[in-house]
């Protein structure tokens, strides 16, 4: 299954735009300046190149400084922005964060620490980098193994409170909801590439080594928040029909239909149900790796502690790099 590439509408944005039926532009309270005049005709004209027929746009201008709405066609209308609002969000981030900040994720603990044990919890804390892949934490597991730690007595605890508990958008379409563009939000998560979808795995099926055996189904990054209920089969030939869905409500990646003898392996991006777990557990696989037991048992959800110590740090990219995949890569 290729990769679905996903354009909701097509639009025209100048500070806010959107999809619907184009219609006149809305008067304002006081008589235009020659300036608004300007404006007013310059987007229109634009609005009306033969190029659009057959498009729908929403165009808003508004002065920042004084809030007054400058031009107004069909701003009231509901609409989907797609991939539009990436306009603003990026204008917003830069401005307000700034070109060189990172996006920081930690790991820390307010236990005592005596010869490799740690007598308490292990807070593993999101910032909200989008970028973080397997490899990052593995880093820093790395980094709590080079401290000396080798065995935490308490709880491996996930902090994605730098982010409110709201997982998908309110007006989002129910079924686009596996796929990689409809990822839930976390302040800690889990990106499978350099591609950055994060909040995914790439489920891979490469067929089994005679007709009528299952295809070997494996994911990037390994995990053990999903789980598979393979019920394809490999064929002697003919076309691929490989599909991979996670169902709502769990992370049960159900993967049907038929692949070739010989056929090259089939991959497709699935969503994630509950991303900070999937990050946790990428964690605390990662942290067994570097030979650091976790006794205890992974908690979501929960703030670290102001006394924590840190252990371990991976800072993202600058934002101005960041924007970089963001803008130019399609969701």
């Amino acid at each position: 299954m290729h990769r679905r590439l996903f354009i909701r509408a097509l639009a025209v944005s100048v500070l806010v735009a959107t999809a619907a039926a184009a219609g006149p532009t809305t008067a304002t309270a006081e008589a235009p300046t020659p300036a608004q005049t300007r404006l007013h005709a310059t987007i229109d004209a634009i609005l009306a190149d033969s190029r659009l027929d057959g498009a729908q746009a929403g165009v808003v201008v508004v002065d920042a400084a004084t809030g007054r709405t400058l031009y107004d066609r069909n701003g009231q209308r509901r609409l989907v922005p797609a991939s539009n609002t990436k306009l603003l969000t990026s204008t917003a981030a830069m401005e307000l964060l700034g070109p060189g900040h990172r996006f920081t994720t930690d790991v820390s603990t307010d236990g005592p620490r005596r010869a490799g044990l740690l007598s308490g919890d292990l807070y593993l804390r999101g910032g909200g980098d989008p970028t973080m892949l397997a490899a990052d934490y593995d880093q820093l597991a790395e980094q709590v193994a080079a401290a000396g730690v080798r065995v935490v007595t308490g709880d491996l605890v996930a902090d994605d409170t730098r982010y409110d508990r709201t997982r998908l958008g309110p007006d989002w379409t129910w079924d686009d909801e596996p796929y990689y563009y409809a990822a839930q939000v976390s302040a800690l998560t889990v990106a499978p590439d350099t591609d950055y979808d994060a909040g995914t795995v790439i489920v891979h099926a490469e067929p089994g080594a005679r007709a009528g055996s299952r295809p070997k189904i494996s994911m990037t990054p390994d995990n053990g928040w999903l789980r598979v209920d393979n019920r394809a089969q490999t064929v002697a030939g003919g076309e691929t029909t490989i599909s991979i869905e996670r169902a709502h409500g769990g992370n049960t990646v159900v993967v049907t239909g038929q692949i070739a003898v010989g056929q090259t392996t089939e991959s497709d991006w699935v969503t994630v149900w509950e991303p900070t777990g999937y990050a946790a557990d990428v964690f605390r696989s990662a942290l067994r790796r570097h030979g650091v037991r976790v006794l205890g048992r992974t908690v979501l959800g929960a703030a670290t502690p102001d006394t924590a110590r840190p252990l371990a740090r991976h800072d993202s990219m600058p934002l101005a790099d960041l924007m970089v995949p963001f803008l130019k890569l399609l969701r």
